[in-house]
């Protein structure tokens, strides 16, 4: 659990991207050692500016406590970027996620074909509707 709180402090900083936090990963051993690095050590990492140097000054575990908390309130897995259960076709994309939420069953996203759609909270009715219909036609495929 308490590894967990690391991944999930990590997950949610703001102003670090997905690609810095990859990048903060190969340079520390995990998470934990992100979090308890210095300023100096993380200033060896190439990209980070300073937003990011600002994000990870902040130790204040209690959202990440708030999170896990919440996770386990209503079944939610978490799989991180080092679990074997991590897709591999995901770490290879440019800006992987350090952490994977999921209800249920993580499918083998490696072994089956998959589709993503990617969208917004302020649709119009008209992308709505192209959004059903070609939600429909992928899955009658």
């Amino acid at each position: 659990m308490k590894m967990l709180i690391h991944w999930i402090w990590l997950a949610h900083r703001p102003g670090v991207s997905d690609r810095m936090k990859v990048c903060l990963l190969q340079h520390f051993r995990d998470p934990e050692d992100i979090y308890y690095a210095t300023a100096k050590q993380w200033a060896e990492v190439e990209g980070l500016g300073e937003e990011a140097l600002e994000s990870l000054a902040d130790k204040n575990l209690l959202p990440s406590e708030e999170i896990l908390a919440q996770c386990m309130e209503k079944g939610i897995h978490i799989c991180t970027y080092y679990d074997a259960a991590y897709p591999g076709r995901l770490k290879n994309i440019s800006d992987p996620p350090a952490v994977l939420y999921y209800k249920g069953h993580l499918p083998d996203l490696d072994g089956n074909p998959v589709i993503a759609v990617v969208g917004t909270r302020h649709a119009s009715a008209y992308g709505l509707g192209v959004a059903k219909r070609m939600g429909y036609q992928i899955a009658r495929c």
